[in-house]
């Protein structure tokens, strides 16, 4: 699934492998993983900060979801906080991710969303701690990938989360570098 926003408007950092990139910001908004594959989102320097297992980090805007409430930040007109859109229209493509308090990680898309209906579907999906990662239809993305063939796990096939996501569902696979910032998970064959 595709990352936040570019780091001139992330109001955040990004921290990889031991490198920061671009410097961590108290406050912001952070995705981390962890090197035993845990996820977590939360505040950093509050529910999230550095340790020696910390193996990436990225930071986007502020939480949308904290303590599972909603922020009162996420309005449904609001375009200051929660990023430019085209048009400056309020409803737009929008994606976020968020935790459970079980530690299950949630993500939520959809074509047509507020900053606030955002925040309320991850709340509604059990995020205790939520963040926003893009917004517009170029960028929001989320595909499944699937080996049909085990005996050649080569052979991929890519579908999109739904029809309106604009990027091809193949987009991370190549042979072309991606620009944008985006995430991978894997499961363990069944």
């Amino acid at each position: 699934f595709n990352g936040g926003f570019r780091f001139q408007d992330a109001g955040g950092g990004i921290f990889l492998d031991g490198r920061v990139a671009v410097p961590l910001r108290t406050g912001a908004a952070s995705l981390v993983i962890y090197s035993n594959g845990r996820v977590d989102v939360g505040t950093w320097g509050s529910e999230v900060t550095m340790t020696p297992g910390v193996v990436a980090v990225l930071q986007n805007l502020v939480p949308m979801v904290d303590h599972g409430q909603v922020s009162t930040a996420a309005t449904y007109n609001d375009s200051r906080i929660w990023g430019s859109t085209l048009g400056a229209a309020t409803v737009v493509a929008r994606s976020g991710v968020g935790v459970t308090a079980d530690g299950a990680l949630v993500y939520v898309a959809g074509p047509a969303l507020t900053a606030r209906t955002l925040a309320e579907s991850l709340q509604r999906a059990g995020a205790v701690r939520a963040m926003t990662l893009d917004i517009n239809p170029e960028w929001v993305t989320f595909n499944f990938f699937s080996h049909p063939n085990p005996a050649d796990p080569g052979v991929v096939t890519p579908t999109k989360l739904y029809p309106q996501m604009q990027r091809p569902a193949d987009r991370y696979l190549g042979p072309t570098q991606e620009a944008r910032d985006f995430f991978m998970v894997s499961l363990p064959p069944s």
